[in-house]
């Protein structure tokens, strides 16, 4: 093997007999780990590459796994089963799901279905507009459910939830459709239903390898287990520390307890980092070691080089945003790519002020996670059209499209369909002649039989040939917003080439794989290559690295988020969040926060965030914006001192602004001119604005009016 690997790396990938616990910390290979062991088994044990399973969380890290194995055996394709939960689920449905009365060309149904329908159940059962039925919060609740355990029904938060939750599960199976929970929860109950099915995959599959461990739910951890109780060669790789995921299911305790589970279990503890400066994993081990549910761990480095770690202190977000984008700027005057900058923050309504400051300086972002590529409705359509030629009892999907171009057919005709057959698309077959828009879905019928007899041919010429054939082109032409349509025609012709991608780079092309894979694409596979900033939520950035990192938004009750102040484990997984948002970093960090932060439209006085102040300060170099030059009304100066905080720099002035008195007029940049009535103990105003009325705000949010 003729990969360098450090003592513990060895001790780690030559292990391979019995349960192996790896405690990966940020950047210390882990990958590198788990593929190298592949390699081990393959080349020094012998073991067949059929025989061993490596599991993993996003689509990104599964390739970049398959790809370093392929290249370490020097071969084009290899046996080995390397894919995320979701999809070793589904290759395993597409097999056994008639054991539960599905049939194998189920649909998955995507997260936007899942909520129309949720939409649909709520308002047939009048709870459709009543605030504590939000659809989406719904849609949560169902699937921390599922997550929890298959037979836990309980929701006690919310009364009728488990009347919603039986008729959701009800319309799914009725037309033939399994949610992304359905996936591992359908394959758990195959497991458990049938003990030879079980038996046949654990005979297969003798050697298990699990990447991320710290994010796996209960019934993923249940799924391992059921997978590994008739073999000892699992192994589980991840780092409590870097678990983020608890709100949508994910249990940290899963790792913690996993030497409890698997008798005679070695724990291996990998603490070299390669990605970072060892600055910058000093303030990553301060955060993190207030945390008191973990495996004590310090990550260590030998990159001493010098970077920039400063704590950035703004008066408004306004001014935290032109600090990062001048920062930005300065960086890549220095040679670095956009592509290696990330702005992170807790929430994305923080982006706000980046995305302005940025395009005043001309500066090339992208959103991470924002509006994605396959949300996009005429992508979503043409989606719906080969979901139903691959599986025409798909009733959502079929609504989506029996309207999509125009054919008159609302919910009247909808309905009428349901009382001929409840599968909508069969009862195009057995139309009266005089039933309402028989033309229509005669036509439409005409049109997915055709299709369906090609579907064996998938490629880029049968997607083009749908589009046409349905007239969604002519569709779009029609459309008043000339340059919206075109950016539309645009996406459709770059399905195409996803089409072509995929044919192009798969042993075995089909209709069924193409779905299957658009319907497992996570956020961070849709980061595009070209030269622009990062801009995305920590939970994004997760398993990515940036030469230089912006953390924006350090305050107390922004990050940490004002909901985990009570509680101690949501709290800690907040630190658990800012300690990946630090490991991100591999040369620059910069932490900023605001003194004032818009909420509820109301700019609210904030303190810095305790992330912060659990941080040697001579760690850091403290910038702030001094309050010169008030009599022009603008905050132009500014003051570095390394090794303070900036609330050790107030402790020493008075932050009284020369110049405002009772009677000033002022500006604020949100309530717009106002006349000064008073001020209080130096540095706190009273303020009649002339559009809101009176408000009490620092004077540091103020700009002075020249008369």
């Amino acid at each position: 093997m003729n990969v360098k690997l450090n003592r513990d790396q060895r001790e780690a990938v030559s292990c391979t007999k019995g349960p192996l616990l790896v405690i990966a910390g940020a950047g210390s290979g882990k990958t590198r780990v788990i593929t190298c062991k592949i390699t081990h088994l393959v080349r020094e044990e012998f073991v067949p590459e059929s025989q061993i399973l490596a599991v993993t969380f996003t689509n990104k890290a599964a390739g970049e796994m398959k790809h370093r194995a392929m290249e370490m055996l020097d071969r084009p394709q290899i046996g080995t089963t390397i894919s995320t939960f979701h999809s070793l689920c589904l290759r395993i449905l597409r097999r056994e799901a008639v054991m539960l009365g599905y049939s194998n060309d189920f649909s998955v149904c995507d997260s936007a279905d899942a909520l129309s329908l949720i939409k649909r159940i709520l308002s047939e059962s009048g709870r459709k507009n009543r605030k504590e039925y939000a659809p989406k919060k719904v849609q949560a609740l169902i699937s921390s459910v599922k997550n929890k355990s298959a037979s836990d029904r309980k929701l006690e938060q919310l009364p009728g939830i488990d009347e919603i939750l039986d008729h959701y599960d009800a319309a799914l199976r009725e037309n033939d459709l399994m949610d992304f929970d359905d996936l591992l929860l359908n394959t758990v109950a195959v497991f458990e239903q049938n003990p030879g099915i079980l038996a046949h995959y654990q005979e297969r599959f003798p050697y298990i390898l699990v990447d991320e461990f710290q994010d796996t739910n209960a019934i993923q951890y249940r799924l391992i287990r059921l997978l590994a109780d008739k073999t000892v060669h699992i192994c589980a790789v991840g780092d409590e520390d870097q678990s983020i995921y608890g709100w949508r299911g994910a249990d940290f305790e899963n790792i913690l307890k996993f030497p409890r589970d698997f008798e005679n279990c070695r724990i291996i503890k990998l603490e070299e980092n390669y990605r970072s400066t060892s600055r910058i994993l000093d303030i990553a081990n301060a955060v993190i070691s207030h945390n008191s549910m973990r495996n004590p761990k310090v990550l260590r480095s030998d990159i001493h080089t010098e970077g920039d770690f400063v704590l950035y202190e703004a008066p408004f977000p306004r001014e935290e945003g032109n600090f990062i984008a001048k920062q930005v700027s300065a960086l890549h005057q220095q040679g670095i790519a956009y592509r290696s900058i990330a702005v992170l923050y807790r929430a994305n309504y923080l982006s706000r002020a980046m995305e302005d400051a940025f395009r005043k300086r001309n500066i090339p972002y992208r959103i991470v996670g924002g509006y994605k590529f396959y949300e996009r409705k005429e992508i979503k359509d043409i989606l719906g059209y080969l979901r139903v030629i691959r599986n025409p009892s798909d009733n959502l999907s079929f609504q989506r499209i029996v309207n999509v171009p125009r054919r008159k057919i609302g919910p009247a005709t909808i309905e009428k369909l349901e009382n001929v057959n409840p599968v909508l698309y069969t009862a195009i077959e057995h139309l009266p002649d005089r039933f309402p828009r028989k033309r229509e879905l005669d036509e439409l019928h005409h049109i997915i039989e055709d299709f369906r007899k090609r579907k064996d041919r998938f490629d880029p010429d049968f997607l083009r040939d749908l589009i046409e054939r349905i007239g969604y082109i002519e569709m779009l032409k029609t459309e008043e917003d000339a340059l919206e349509a075109e950016t539309r025609m645009e996406n459709l012709s770059e399905l195409i080439t996803v089409v072509g991608d995929y044919i192009a780079v798969e042993e075995s092309p089909s209709l069924n794989g193409f779905l299957d894979n658009v319907s497992l694409l996570s956020d961070t596979d849709e980061i595009e290559d070209d030269d622009r900033v990062n801009l995305m939520t920590i939970h994004c950035a997760k398993g990515l690295e940036f030469h230089s990192v912006f953390v924006c938004g350090l305050e107390e009750g922004t990050f940490p988020n004002q909901r985990t102040m009570g509680s101690s484990r949501e709290l800690e997984e907040e630190r658990r969040l800012m300690y990946v948002a630090i490991t991100r970093a591999k040369q620059n960090l910069y932490l900023t926060f605001s003194r004032e932060r818009g909420w509820k439209w109301e700019m609210n006085r904030k303190k810095m965030s305790r992330f912060i102040r659990e941080i040697p300060m001579e760690l850091l170099t403290v910038n702030r914006p001094a309050m010169a030059n008030i009599q022009s009304g603008l905050l132009t100066a500014s003051h570095s001192s390394p090794g303070r905080t900036s609330d050790d720099l107030n402790k020493n002035r008075t932050d009284t602004q020369s110049g405002v008195h009772k009677g000033s007029r002022v500006f604020h940049h949100t309530y717009g001119e106002g006349i000064v009535l008073n001020v209080v103990n130096g540095n706190r105003i009273v303020v009649k604005f002339n559009r809101i009325g009176i408000k009490v705000l620092n004077s540091r949010a103020v700009q002075l009016k020249k008369d």
